[in-house]
């Protein structure tokens, strides 16, 4: 069997659809290091976060969870499990076009997976991309823009202004929202979302804005399981 291709040429490839997209996101590693700082963590342990958690949402719902003083090592699994857990679906609708690459290849490159890289990856595979280096490329520089962003955060968190008055604390919603519209193709998709956001509200207002994320993650997935078919099903 003849493998995909994975070469320089894709990979560079990758990277100027990186260099667009690292910019936003060094804004929001920024915004997660000074959150972390007010919160008094420091900035090694921001900067373990992001390397081994690598996501925005579910970094800011564990400092939520810390400045509320409600964080135990379950509550704190759990809602990094949970909020995490779309890269499962994220590795299933790559996975036809990735996994020609082989292996020792294919993994490795998942490592680099983020919300912002996978939708590029997709388009570019829907528009005729072939060489699987193309998501490497993309995740190298996503990573290296979240990492510095976080360090400068977490170091120079105390100086800098409030995030929530530069409007940080809207960027997660904002980019769920960007996400929602390249993700959402048909009106039956709309029924997950409109159960997520229903079921954040509440479990919000119940247990905190930490915990609607996680009722809004389980909600919208239980009912997409339930309600959404692959095209051509009944």
């Amino acid at each position: 069997m003849t493998r995909a291709p994975f070469t320089w040429a894709g990979f560079r490839r990758g990277l100027r659809m990186g260099l667009a997209l690292s910019f936003p996101i060094l804004i929001y590693g920024l915004a997660f290091g000074m959150v972390a700082a007010q919160v008094q963590i420091g900035w090694a342990t921001a900067l373990g976060m992001s390397v081994t958690i690598f996501s925005g949402s579910a970094q800011l719902a564990l400092v939520s969870l810390m400045q509320g003083g409600t964080a135990t090592l379950w509550t704190a699994a759990a809602t990094v499990l949970v909020i995490n857990a779309r890269y499962l679906l994220f590795g299933a609708t790559l996975r036809p076009w990735l996994s020609a690459a082989g292996p020792s290849r294919a993994l490795p490159s998942l490592l680099l997976l983020g919300d912002a890289n996978w939708i590029a990856t997709m388009r570019a595979a829907e528009k005729g991309e072939e060489d699987r280096a193309y998501l490497a490329g993309t995740g190298v520089l996503l990573m290296t823009g979240w990492l510095t962003g976080t360090l400068i955060g977490a170091v120079f968190g105390s100086v800098l202004p409030d995030p929530r008055a530069l409007g940080a604390d809207l960027m997660l919603p904002a980019f769920a929202a960007s996400m929602m519209t390249v993700m959402v193709r048909s009106r039956a998709a709309l029924v997950p979302v409109a159960v997520g956001a229903a079921a954040a509200l509440v479990v919000a207002q119940q247990a905190g804005h930490a915990w609607g994320i996680v009722g809004a993650g389980v909600a919208g997935a239980v009912v997409a399981a339930l309600t959404v078919r692959p095209a051509g099903k009944a």
